[in-house]
């Protein structure tokens, strides 16, 4: 009878702790504190269940007779067959957490860098310090050289979701009007509207006609890494040049606001139907280095937004229209030596 007490007792409070964490999960951004607190409660969620089981055997085996063991079966099989394809109702659920933590404030831990490595045998050394602000939440970002004038000279580092064509919910130019019709669809697309400067200015076209990378054909690693979450030193380095730009592009999905919502832009297709994550375009930073003028650091400059859509590669002046866009990033430093 005590063993029992204890079961129940176990499965009650565990359930209750699973319930405020998955909560919490649900609509704040990932906490490792949250995280730990739901495993540890799971697991012990999960011996209690097995002790239950174990203790009312008999009686569950009785419950598993005639229809009603079918019926149950059938109900738990649509459900996961519905999370694991992401069918409409449970997409539209996790899209909603999602937009949620897109626009809500997030608190800003300066003293918290993530150091991240590239390619550091060439002549130039490169630091990029971002300071991230209160709406930053897992960007998409590219960072990458130009010359004087303009010209696209290399790609320093890209998210690997963007340079390995692996969006889950994105769609292509090919699949953007039924998409939503194929419950097997894997989600190995695109996002063509997330980094549409870089993409364009890249200049490598695929055989859909878009410029974002494929699945198929990725970019290389050295150049590819995780979605940054929080403020991070990147170091990398480029060949010998007298001057340069350095340019960063950065995106974050579903932070849709009056001007780039499901009411705008009725007849922009590719805007509704080709990402399935609508929101406000991209923002580019800008700094000119030039080697001989003495500096050791240089502040990037907010000059404009990529394409709604991700069509072109012009970037738009205008900032007006953007609102939470512009408190993705505090600043951004970058070290030359």
């Amino acid at each position: 009878m005590i063993f029992r007490k204890i079961i129940s007792l176990s499965i009650a409070l565990s359930f209750i702790v699973l319930f405020v964490t998955g909560i919490l999960s649900y609509f704040k951004d990932y906490s490792r504190i949250t995280a730990t607190l739901h495993t540890v409660f799971g697991c012990l969620f999960s011996i209690g269940i097995i002790a239950h089981i174990s203790n009312n055997f008999r009686p569950i085996k009785n419950y598993a007779k005639g229809r009603t063991i079918a019926v149950v079966s059938i109900i738990l099989a649509l459900l996961f067959s519905g999370a694991y394809f992401q069918a409409k109702p449970f997409k539209a659920l996790m899209d909603v957490g999602a937009k949620l933590k897109a626009n809500t404030e997030k608190e800003i831990n300066h003293s918290t860098y993530e150091v991240i490595e590239m390619q550091m045998d060439k002549d130039v050394q490169l630091t990029i310090d971002l300071l991230r602000s209160v709406h930053y939440w897992h960007p998409q970002m590219a960072i990458w050289i130009e010359d004087t004038l303009g010209n696209y000279v290399e790609t320093i580092f890209v998210s690997k979701a963007t340079a390995q064509g692996l969006f889950f919910g994105g769609r292509s130019k090919e699949n953007f009007k039924t998409f939503d019709e194929k419950k097997d669809a894997k989600g190995d697309y695109r996002r063509v509207n997330a980094l549409p400067v870089w993409s364009h200015k890249r200049g490598v076209q695929y055989k859909d006609g878009l410029y974002v990378p494929t699945n198929d054909k990725p970019l290389p690693d050295a150049i590819t890494g995780a979605t940054l979450i929080d403020n991070f030193q990147l170091l990398s380095s480029i060949d010998s040049t007298a001057k340069f730009k350095l340019k960063v592009e950065l995106n974050v999905a579903f932070d849709d606001n009056e001007y780039y919502s499901e009411f705008d832009f009725p007849d922009d297709e590719i805007f509704h139907n080709g990402t399935g994550q609508l929101g406000q375009p991209s923002i580019i930073f800008e700094t000119s280095v030039d080697m001989k003028d003495g500096k050791d650091y240089y502040l990037m400059e907010l000059i404009g937004h990529g394409h709604h859509s991700g069509q072109t590669g012009e970037i738009y002046k205008d900032l007006t229209s953007l609102t939470t866009a512009k408190e993705i990033v505090e600043r951004i430093v970058v070290g030359v030596r």
